[in-house]
């Protein structure tokens, strides 16, 4: 990692920990294209990424490069990366449980729009606008990633306010990656009524996959009927 590079990593940390003393507790990673700052703390993951980019061409510069803000629910994905990993699909494919995008918050465009002031500008060589930077992390941090963070950070409320009204054409919008066994997940551990019956459902699509591709879809099958499996000793 280069120079400029370890410059802006280390003034935006140390602004962010200095601004938020919670974030003592956070893991904080540092790599060529972001910084993530990560929490694990009363069975959900918390994690803001800071994204930044270096470009060499015409001039070699340290830029800003968007942000992603997510919450894990701990259960759901350790018990879904321990059915990926043994029936040999990838991790890559399983996502956090919930995004902070357009679907889980309702001005996500503003929010995001708001960074392209920042641009093309060299972080690495104006620090007016690096401390600029700065600052409107703390304000989306204060505004909207902790507000996100404690509402998601509770399944009941993802099982009553998702999973009980978005259609299931749109759930992947919700959970990225295994969207249907995230919600059945959730469904089952908040004791939905509608869980034996979406559990049906998805046994149909399930067959129905096989048929029309089994070398595809016999490993999500054989995923999906050690769930349910677990799920009903729950």
């Amino acid at each position: 990692m280069n120079e400029k590079l370890n410059f802006v990593n280390d003034y935006i940390t140390a602004f962010i920990t200095h601004n938020f003393p919670e974030f003592s507790r956070f893991k904080i990673k540092i790599n060529e294209d972001a910084l993530y700052f990560h929490n694990n703390t009363n069975g959900y993951k918390h994690e803001i990424f800071v994204g930044l980019g270096e470009l060499t061409y015409p001039d070699h510069k340290i830029v800003n490069g968007g942000f992603h803000c997510w919450v894990g629910v701990n259960f759901v994905e350790n018990l879904l990366i321990e059915l990926i990993s043994k029936h040999d699909l990838h991790l890559n494919q399983l996502h956090p449980t919930i995004w902070f995008n357009e679907f889980t918050i309702s001005n996500f465009s503003s929010i995001w729009d708001s960074f392209k002031q920042f641009k093309d500008y060299d972080l690495s060589t104006n620090k007016e606008i690096l401390d600029k930077l700065c600052n409107h992390y703390k304000e989306i941090i204060n505004q909207h990633f902790i507000p996100f963070w404690d509402i998601y950070s509770n399944i009941q409320y993802i099982n009553d306010e998702i999973i009980d009204i978005v259609p299931e054409e749109e759930v992947n919008n919700y959970f990225p990656g295994m969207g249907n066994f995230k919600k059945l997940i959730i469904m089952k551990l908040c004791s939905n009524s509608n869980y034996n019956d979406y559990k049906n459902y998805l046994v149909t699509v399930a067959e129905n996959a096989v048929i029309v591709d089994p070398v595809k879809y016999k490993p999500y099958a054989n995923l999906f009927n050690e769930l349910t499996e677990k799920l009903e000793n729950l």
